[in-house]
């Protein structure tokens, strides 16, 4: 051992150390040491020697692929820095030429660390190291050991893996191919007769090289037959090998699903499965038109054969795992759309729906298990999102299939299974008892709920008018089961048809069985009632009669949140709180104590376990976001009560300062809201919001805010109530500004126009809230908006609009200052010609009024003070007039759109009878319609639906929660009031012709008239006050 090895070893021993001096000083040697142009060489001996201790070579093998994920870098495109020590030049080619043989000598616990380090590697340097490849695929050769050709495979997995992650990884990828597939499928060939686990490992990896290398695009070369045929026939063969020989070996079932042979399967499963839902769904696009065609035609059909037949053997008995049963339902799904699969399916479909599918409906002994065990896992499993693993699961994949089959082959399937499901619940007549029974019904019914949009499709259906008196016959005796499971579907069952219209007697049962199972000494119970809260207040008569029972209801949401770490109950929280404010208020400073000790606590969970873990922290983060939005609902329920808002904002406030202090990028956007609630329903800003705002600037510079959209809202609002505080403290103002600045600096180009556009609203409410106060930054903000418009031809409409607002805005502002300016970067002309060119993208209400005000305080200015502008009086009327004309239209448009939100729109959209018949016509036996399968299509071929592209081609719409200090000004009565202020000879009054004054003179009796009406609702104010 050499001598840096050796004291590398030393120093891995002393970060073992039980004394804490011995570590902080062995951890201070290790950030030194790899500094050193050859410590990854001495890393690596030391992880391959093996006399060396087991704890120091894992701890070096750790350190190893750390300081190369950190330091593999371009230098040319990453210096070193205090922070980042690049690997040198030396440990670079060592590494290069022995890393895949360290991979091959080491042991599995050991080349993990190698296997990642090598993935960095091929991802930075791969173009760079073109022996690579043709070393790697020498490994390969059947003369070599075991050992060498799994080790060579592993080394093109991680190839594969780095490629994925690449920009254009295509040429690589099918050099990849063309270079060693045909050997890869050779030496598969030679694997699958065996069955010893070490074969099974080989073999496993590269069934992992073909799917990694066609996860993002299908290689020309692999779309061909001479490629396609002995791949996929590859596939079908290990599907359908036999791995009896495993069930005396490990008897455990979680044991046997942890062997290679099944995890071959498993990653087989996915490559076919990949060819249909990733290729064949895109054989509207010319690069897969072909292989689509020749799949479905002429492969999938027998693919689906021999799935059918793992179907009967797995009915018959034989065991599979759960990830090869899911897998089945999954693809058999995906051919149900095909007409050629279809053909293979249907004589099948029913028997697979009540022998297959129907049994891992049913409560089982496992879900019984976990049910007795841990509760709160089994909620968190049926309703949670869970890991990759488990959230795709077989029952959930069954349930697919089934909703696949029975909704797109209505027709020929939905009769027959409504009658499987009326003989078992005829069967089961005794399941209030019966726990065998209940079983069965529970499949029954679970068969119904994941079918129930076609149960309910009134154009299709002949029995979706029967519902309730099936609710009222075997879903609502269950709310009194002696069995907790079925208690649980009895209120999931509401959930699933929650557009059912029960009479009075149902809503009063239903309630009465909600109340009791918010109560249930079983806690999925528990959780599913509490589910329902949403939806039975909807019901006007329970809502009424659940008045006595809300602060307890909410209590009882609280505390089941907390228990089961789950935003299922948040959801509730909030429409309690919205619908119920007079009930909850005397209650609110207590429950949002609650919730905010809720939230804390959650918060210090994902601290522990780290943010970045998103597996772990996304259930928690999804609770505490929910209970922030809760707690916005309870604020608004108290906007009537400032004492108790003031009481609210104390409590809150610090929580939120902790949050933005710590970067919780993942809640910044639901904290802010919470602070936005409060500042507007107590119209203030209190000392400890402005503790709010400092930690929001500061986040704002560290760039903890992903989403600048987020702060938009509140900034606004600790704008318009905060304005006193504002100018009293000109360091606000200035952070402010500098907001501003930094959303529309050019030179900050991590910023997208939607963001920059942000930046102008903001300048905007300072302007508009901070009116007479902000002329020492008017020529920030036309400078900002100037150094845009010069190449305005390349800005979109909307952030166009939004910059030449910032600068109309500066003329409401400070018109004299304002045209100055403009006049000193020789802009005026040119910001005319832009503004009034756009003008038919100032289409809102407010955009026009602005526009109306702008100009009338231009034209207010003495004549000498407007040189530049007094040739052009007159296309600065007629665009005034023209503002008007069209004002009255703009307000009308804002009204009806405000009136269409408001109104309540019970009835359902009616699809086109043509379409539908249509479609059953092609349902009988042709392939069946696939919008659902791809929702983005589905999304693009819908017209009332709109991408942020096609919204930024159309201009602003109408947004009825924007507000600013303009709403309160009328533009008519601004003008008249000007114009009774112009003197006789005024250059606007002399240069006017006979129909421009009779416009003019509308104007003023709309002013009046508008005056009239605001003195006579005064009046009415002050009476009513009186």
């Amino acid at each position: 051992m050499d001598q840096m090895t050796a004291e590398l070893a030393a120093l891995f021993q002393h970060a073992m150390a039980p004394e804490p001096t011995v570590r902080m000083q062995a951890e201070q040697g290790l950030k030194l040491a790899e500094k050193h142009d050859g410590v990854l060489q001495a890393l690596m001996r030391l992880v391959m020697d093996g006399t060396a201790n087991g704890g120091v070579r894992k701890s070096a093998a750790i350190f190893f692929k750390n300081r190369v994920q950190k330091g593999w870098r371009d230098p040319a495109n990453a210096p070193a820095s205090d922070d980042i020590v690049l690997v040198g030049p030396a440990d670079r080619e060592f590494v290069k030429s022995h890393i895949v043989q360290a991979i091959i000598q080491v042991q599995q616990d050991l080349s993990v660390f190698f296997l990642s380090a090598l993935e960095r590697i091929l991802q930075k340097d791969y173009e760079k190291w073109p022996q690579f490849l043709p070393s790697t695929i020498s490994l390969l050769d059947p003369k070599n050991p075991p050992a060498t050709i799994y080790g060579g495979l592993m080394a093109i997995h991680a190839l594969t893996k780095s490629l994925f992650h690449a920009e254009d990884p295509a040429p690589q990828i099918n050099e990849l191919v063309s270079t060693c597939f045909t050997g890869l499928h050779a030496i598969a060939l030679t694997l699958l007769p065996e069955t010893s686990p070490e074969a099974g490992a080989m073999l496993r990896m590269i069934v992992k090289i073909y799917l990694k290398s066609i996860s993002r695009d299908l290689p020309p070369a692999l779309q061909d037959s001479s490629s396609l045929v002995p791949w996929g026939t590859l596939f079908v063969n290990i599907i359908d090998k036999d791995l009896s020989f495993l069930n005396e070996k490990f008897p455990n079932e979680e044991d046997r699903e942890k062997q290679q042979w099944w995890k071959v399967k498993k990653w087989s499963f996915r490559c076919l499965h990949m060819y249909l839902m990733r290729y064949c769904s895109r054989r509207e696009e010319k690069e897969y038109q072909n292989f689509a065609n020749v799949f479905i035609q002429h492969f999938a059909p027998g693919i689906a054969t021999s799935y059918l037949n793992l179907v009967n053997k797995i009915i018959s008995g034989t065991w599979v795992t759960r990830h090869v049963r899911q897998q089945i339902s999954t693809f058999l799904a995906d051919c149900v759309k095909y007409k050629t699969t279809w053909a293979v399916m249907k004589p099948h479909a029913i028997p697979l729906i009540t022998q297959y599918v129907y049994p891992q409906m049913c409560f089982s002994e496992a879900d019984a298990t976990l049910w007795e065990e841990d509760s709160i896992e089994y909620v968190q499993k049926k309703m949670g999102d869970y890991s990759y693993e488990d959230r795709v699961n077989p029952v959930d994949a069954a349930e697919y299939l089934l909703h696949a089959t029975v909704s797109k082959r209505f027709a020929q399937v939905f009769n027959e299974v409504l009658q499987f499901i009326m003989q078992i619940l005829q069967g089961t007549a005794d399941s209030l008892t019966n726990e065998a029974s209940a079983r069965r019904k529970s499949g029954a019914i679970r068969v119904v709920l994941a079918i129930s949009d076609s149960i309910m499709d009134d154009k299709k259906s002949p029995i979706h008018a029967q519902m309730e008196s099936f609710f009222a016959q075997h879903i609502f005796p269950e709310f009194k089961s002696r069995f907790g499971f079925m208690r649980a579907l009895a209120f999931e069952s509401l959930l699933m048809f929650d557009g059912l219209n029960f009479s009075e007697e149902h809503q009063r049962i239903v309630m009465e069985g909600v109340l009791a199972g918010v109560q249930d000494p079983e806690l999925p119970v528990k959780v599913y009632a509490a589910q329902t809260v949403s939806l039975i207040i909807d019901y006007k008569s329970i809502a009424e009669a659940m008045k006595p029972y809300v602060p307890a209801m909410m209590q009882t949401l609280l505390t089941l949140t907390s228990e089961i770490d789950m935003d299922t109950l948040t959801s509730g929280m909030e429409n309690l709180a919205a619908y119920f404010p007079d009930e909850l208020a005397p209650f609110s400073v207590q429950l949002c104590t609650q919730m905010r000790d809720s939230f804390i606590a959650l918060v210090r969970d994902i601290q522990a376990v780290g943010e970045d873990d998103f597996e772990k922290t996304i259930s928690p983060l999804e609770t505490a976001a929910g209970i922030l939005k809760a707690i916005c609902s309870l604020i608004s329920a108290v906007e009537k009560s400032p004492p108790i808002l003031a009481e609210l904002d104390l409590l809150l406030a610090p929580v939120i300062v902790e949050v933005l202090k710590n970067g919780f990028s993942d809640l910044i956007t639901e904290c802010l809201d919470v602070v936005d609630t409060i500042i507007t329903c107590s119209k203030r800003v209190s000392p400890v919001d402005w503790q709010v705002w400092t930690e929001l600037y500061a986040a704002f510079n560290r760039e903890d805010i992903v989403f600048v959209e987020d702060i938009i809202g509140v900034v606004d609002n600790f704008i318009r109530y905060g304005k006193d505080h504002i100018l009293a403290n000109p360091n606000i103002a200035m952070e402010m500004i500098e907001l501003v600045k930094k959303l529309l600096t050019p030179e900050n180009d991590s910023m997208e126009e939607d963001d920059r556009s942000y930046g102008c609203m903001i300048a905007e409410s300072l302007m508009l809230n901070l009116r007479g106060h902000l002329d020492p930054f008017i020529p920030q903000f036309i400078a900002l908006s100037l150094n845009y418009l010069k190449h305005e031809e390349n800005i979109q409409p909307v952030f166009k609009v939004h910059l030449l607002e910032m600068v109309i805005n500066c003329m409401y502002h400070s018109p004299q200052q304002t045209l100055q300016l403009l006049e000193a970067s020789n802009a005026t002309s040119t910001f005319f010609f832009i503004w009034f060119k756009e003008l038919e993208q100032f289409s809102r209400v407010h955009d026009k009024k602005l526009s109306i005000l702008a100009l009338t305080a231009i034209i207010a200015l003495p004549i000498q003070n407007i040189p530049s502008l007094q040739n052009h009086i007159g296309t600065l009327l007629s665009t005034l007039m023209r503002l008007f004309k069209e004002y009255p239209e703009a307000l009308e448009t804002r009204n009806e759109y405000i009136k269409q939100i408001q109104r309540e729109d019970d009835d359902e959209e009616e699809e086109d009878d043509h379409t539908q018949s249509a479609s059953e016509e092609r349902e009988e036996d042709g392939d069946a319609s696939d919008d659902d399968d791809d929702y983005v299509k589905y999304m693009a071929q819908n017209k009332d639906f709109e991408d942020y592209g096609e919204f930024m081609e159309m201009g602003l719409e109408e947004d009825p929660y924007f507000e600013t200090p303009l709403d309160s000004v009328d533009p008519y009565i601004e003008f008249t009031r000007f114009l009774k202020s112009c003197p006789p000879d005024h250059i606007l009054l002399t240069a006017v012709n006979a129909e421009q004054h009779t416009f003019l003179q509308s104007i003023v009796s709309q002013a009046e008239q508008n005056q009239r009406k605001l003195e006579e609702e005064a009046a009415k104010a002050l009476t009513v006050k009186q």
